[in-house]
């Protein structure tokens, strides 16, 4: 794949990541560079989109229209919103009620379940790499996230990049822990709170931090609460 079809199917699908895509970032660093500068840049925009709506903006937009413009509501209407109303929040009640030790949120769920697919996935083509990471690099993959390292980060990096993650994107590390690999996903997806799991012969952490979360995919046997806290110790906002 030249560089000139690289940038196209990268800017038409930004988290894109079939196996002639990852042939053409490794390949030509060039298109790596080009890749994290098209994440940053759809991270930004994502971020700016976010705006707080006030909670009484419908009132003030209706209280404005002249009387002409305004819809009388029918009783038929009102009990109809009502109904819909009522199972709407029903619905969010379902999704959101936390069930404690019981289940894994959905939220929470998705997480975990989207990196293990990542970490099956990825396997052959990080498993070989030794790209030696540096702090600055680590602080330049960790800048769309607001995030940086005050010092050196506590274990050897074996890869570092950023990837598609579901409907978000993320930082993706690869690097050694005490008993085997481990990977780390940086993402700005938020969850509620610390949750383990152990699922398809592999085990981790989904944790919040800010409104962001990182997840941890490695072997049975880690300590991952010990080696979040290893890294929440170097990390801070930007």
């Amino acid at each position: 794949m030249d560089e000139l079809e690289f940038r196209r199917r990268i800017m038409s699908d930004p988290k894109a990541k079939d196996a002639e895509l990852l042939e053409a970032l490794q390949q030509n660093e060039r298109n790596a560079k080009y890749m994290d500068d098209i994440l940053a840049l759809d991270a930004q925009i994502e971020q700016a989109m976010k705006v707080d709506v006030p909670d009484d903006l419908a009132d003030r937009i209706l209280f404005n229209q002249p009387e002409s413009n305004v819809v009388k509501v029918t009783f038929g209407k009102r009990a109809m919103s009502l109904a819909a109303s009522i199972a709407f929040a029903f619905g969010l009640l379902v999704g959101e009620v936390n069930w404690g030790n019981v289940v894994v949120t959905p939220a929470q769920a998705s997480l975990s379940d989207t990196a293990i697919k990542l970490v099956h996935k990825e396997t052959s083509f990080v498993e070989s790499l030794d790209e030696n990471v540096s702090k600055a690099q680590i602080n330049a993959k960790l800048l769309p996230f607001a995030y940086q390292i005050g010092q050196k980060f506590p274990y050897h990096v074996y890869y570092l990049n950023h990837c598609g993650f579901g409907d978000s994107h993320a930082m993706h590390m690869v690097f050694q822990g005490e008993k085997g690999k481990v990977t780390l996903f940086l993402t700005g997806v938020a969850s509620p709170q610390t949750k383990s799991f152990d699922k398809d012969g592999m085990a981790g952490m989904v944790e919040p931090i800010g409104d962001a979360s990182f997840i941890l995919v490695g072997e049975e046997g880690e300590d991952y609460a010990k080696i979040g806290e290893n890294i929440k110790k170097i990390l801070n906002p930007a």
